[in-house]
């Protein structure tokens, strides 16, 4: 396999909704659900997100807790993953507090949006493509050594990472609210359309938590 090994995860509402409005970051979450999540990250050399899910919530990721970075460094690893952002646009205020986190962050982007960031300084590498052509962009991560990567939304972007057939696990964590009656409630998958065969689901986990499901597949291409 010409690329990493690549991991969403998310949480949704049990009616499939990540948030109650796409500008806003989602209001569910629990204390629970972000040690689950920052676990699955801790395991990633990189993490990606979409433009539009970085300007909901201000920052990325970062893992904090003690343990988990040294697990990382005892693994030879950052103590925090490569964050990769993906925007068409390029449109991502340079103000925000994602700039000031201890991370090292790139850019995917097109040339139009590379142009916004000529004389700026927010991103240590910008790639840039005229189209997104995932697997190239997958395929050249993978021969700089980065085979593990965990994709944390929002739902374009993991619509397009499944209609490249570029997703091995889906790391899913079940809310207990139903989010469907917002005009504006975005699902944790968009944009998709199947071509060939369905993709084949295979849960290999299940875990009650005090309030969530969290649920881990494994997804197969035939």
């Amino acid at each position: 396999m010409n690329r990493p090994h690549l991991v969403a995860i998310f949480a949704q509402s049990l009616d499939g909704k990540i948030a109650a409005h796409r500008a806003q970051r989602p209001s569910f979450s629990s204390p629970e659900d972000y040690r689950h999540l920052e676990t699955q990250a801790a395991q990633q050399q990189a993490l990606i997100m979409g433009a539009a899910t970085l300007r909901a919530y201000g920052t990325s990721l970062r893992i904090r807790d003690p343990e988990l970075i040294q697990r990382r460094t005892a693994q030879g690893l950052s103590p925090q993953p490569l964050t990769i952002i993906c925007s068409d646009s390029g449109d991502i205020p340079e103000d925000l507090p994602f700039f000031r986190q201890p991370l090292t962050r790139w850019l995917w982007t097109t040339p139009k949006g590379s142009r916004i960031w000529r004389n700026r300084t927010g991103f240590e590498d910008i790639w840039v493509a005229a189209d997104w052509d995932l697997p190239a962009r997958l395929a050249r991560l993978r021969s700089l050594g980065i085979e593990r990567v965990g994709l944390l939304g929002g739902g374009r972007l993991l619509g397009a990472f499944l209609q490249a057939g570029a997703l091995d696990e889906l790391w899913v964590t079940l809310a207990p609210v139903l989010l469907s009656g917002y005009a504006d409630a975005p699902a944790s998958i968009e944009g998709w359309q199947v071509q060939g065969s369905l993709p084949q689901l295979e849960l290999l986990e299940c875990r009650r938590g005090s309030k969530e499901l969290f649920l881990r597949y494994r997804v197969e291409w035939l």
